[in-house]
């Protein structure tokens, strides 16, 4: 099974007096759901820029496949909070782009485009402009473009802070959905407590000064999603409530009041 490692990797900024994470190490596997929290400058957006190969380790080491990451990769697809994609396409030929640079042709990369976005419950929305589409629809639209580069990883910066409540929720179980669908492994970055432990198998918890590891939450919310627990069901279980305050308090643990 591919896995994607950071073994302790350390991040040090040109100008900064200290590392913004130090010696730092994540193993995610293909279905693992793997999720970064912690307070601001902790360094979880730096650890999700080393996997991508956007920044380069001052220390340690970053692999996919057991291959160093030495830049970015049809391996790994990254999604940040600004969707990023082309208004003048329409949102076929966004997430077909990918495709069209792999020399797909017009017909098959149309169809596998068609498909992937009725994947995230947008089969109907193939010809509009990105402008004519909501905040929610273009970040499903980019999940899409991320999937037809068929890639082994998806690596998520925030892909719902800038969502409206109702959406993001909506959003949440999208995410599920194709993480299920697409059996990719996924790492992701959320300041969304409540977030990390619908969608993570996994939580990761990070602290400042210099970014550190301090807690590891092995988490199944998401699973029981997966295998048809209403989403609903599972934030009223009292287990879901307990892990909240557990995981809150493990995040503020020591911050000065």
């Amino acid at each position: 099974m591919t896995h994607l490692i950071l073994d302790k990797v350390s991040v040090h900024y040109d100008g900064q007096p200290a590392p913004a994470v130090e010696r730092v190490s994540l193993d995610i596997a293909k279905g693992d759901f793997v999720v970064l929290v912690g307070r601001s400058g902790c360094g979880k957006t730096s650890l999700l820029n080393v996997a991508a190969g956007l920044v380069e380790p001052a220390g340690g080491l970053a692999t996919v496949g057991g291959r160093p990451i030495t830049g970015p990769g049809s391996d790994r697809a990254v999604v940040f909070q600004n969707d990023a994609l082309f208004p003048w396409l329409t949102a076929r030929e966004n997430v077909a782009f990918a495709l069209r640079l792999r020399g797909v042709s017009a017909d098959k990369r149309a169809r596998r485009a068609d498909e992937l976005l009725s994947l995230v419950k947008l089969g109907d929305a193939g010809d509009k402009r990105i402008w004519e589409l909501s905040g929610g629809m273009r970040q499903r639209v980019g999940l899409a473009r991320a999937l037809a580069a068929e890639p082994e990883f998806l690596l998520l910066d925030e892909p719902l802070g800038a969502l409206d409540a109702l959406t993001r929720e909506r959003m949440q179980t999208t995410l599920l959905d194709l993480w299920a669908a697409a059996q990719v492994g996924v790492l992701m970055v959320t300041h969304g407590i409540e977030e990390a432990l619908v969608l993570a198998t996994r939580i990761v918890v990070l602290a400042p000064g210099p970014g550190h590891v301090v807690r590891t939450f092995e988490t199944h919310f998401g699973r029981r999603y997966a295998a048809g627990e209403p989403i609903r069901a599972i934030k009223a279980d009292p287990a879901f409530a307990a892990a909240r305050a557990e995981l809150t308090g493990a995040i503020f643990e020591g911050e000065a009041a």
